[in-house]
């Protein structure tokens, strides 16, 4: 049973939410915060996402068990397959939700309170009828895209107090590469099912997808984010402009992943599987951060 609750909730997954830190990070460079006052509320932020995330792994299940039994992998999860019913499965995910809220309290920081809730809201418009966002052509992908800035946000708010705002060209920016890889996502899962009804039966979004349409939606969401990322060179580092050939070689490298034809970008948590993707993945992160912290020390001429 306890294997059977950790595939429902998913703690395997928790490694996305590390990209909250992220927003620490940012917040401790743009808003000025001191480190050695920010590591309660990291931790206690790391917690409490992980917690509401797994609340709505749950929810997500519950709801998608109809759908997930079409699926010919996702038909082995614990509810499809009749390994635990829903019942325990929602209580144990509220119980997620309270415990996850309810430890962020004692910071006294609204705004991340807020932005927890956020994440459960999100949940709950992406899985939840009459909502069911994720039924709906283009909403699927751009409302699951939104927990990257929510992250970012629960990152930020970590660390800074109500008052300091997030930029909105991080939360933009992040939100449009979020959408890029959950229409990638999208592709990998439209070419992988091989009868057209079935994958309808799975997801009903995909009624109104072709190929061509996905494709476009993934250039679109790309060229957004590379505006945004424009932005964050002009107003925050020049030095970006180091990071383009690094983001072409990872959309590339995604790119051609997505075309293949068991794509783990369909299958986010197999991403382990591809050791050296993985690798280069996280040395963009990397060369983001140093070059958006250096101060301008290459490029920084052009500005005087």
């Amino acid at each position: 049973m306890i294997r059977v609750l950790l595939n429902v909730f998913r703690p395997l997954r928790w490694y996305r939410n590390a990209f909250m830190l992220l927003g620490a990070l940012l917040a401790i460079k743009i808003a000025e915060i001191g480190i050695s006052d920010s590591f309660v509320g990291i931790l206690c932020a790391f917690i409490s996402i992980c917690l509401v995330a797994s609340g709505n792994y749950g929810i997500n299940e519950v709801l998608d068990a109809k759908h997930d039994a079409q699926h010919p992998l996702k038909r082995l999860r614990a509810i499809p397959s009749g390994k635990i019913s829903s019942t325990p499965v929602v209580i144990i995910s509220i119980i997620l939700y309270i415990a996850g809220i309810s430890i962020l309290l004692p910071l006294r920081n609204i705004m991340l309170v807020i932005s927890i809730s956020l994440l459960l809201l999100s949940g709950i418009l992406y899985n939840v009828k009459p909502f069911r966002l994720k039924d709906k052509p283009y909403m699927d992908f751009i409302a699951e895209s939104l927990n990257n800035p929510i992250r970012l946000m629960v990152g930020w708010y970590s660390v800074a107090p109500s008052d300091k705002l997030v930029p909105s060209s991080f939360i933009l920016g992040f939100w449009f590469l979020g959408m890029f890889l959950m229409a990638s996502k999208r592709f990998g899962e439209y070419r992988f099912f091989k009868n057209k009804n079935k994958l309808v039966e799975y997801r009903k979004s995909f009624k109104h997808y072709t190929e061509e349409k996905i494709i476009i939606s993934m250039i679109a969401s790309l060229s957004a984010f590379m505006f945004m990322l424009g932005a964050l060179c002009i107003k925050y580092s020049v030095d970006l402009v180091l990071f383009l050939p690094f983001v072409i070689v990872f959309i590339v490298w995604f790119f051609r992943l997505a075309y293949e034809k068991d794509t783990i970008v369909k299958d986010p948590e197999r991403v382990f599987q591809r050791k050296l993707f993985l690798l280069y993945s996280v040395v963009v992160c990397g060369v983001f951060i140093y070059l958006l912290f250096s101060g301008n020390q290459i490029f920084g001429f052009l500005l005087k």
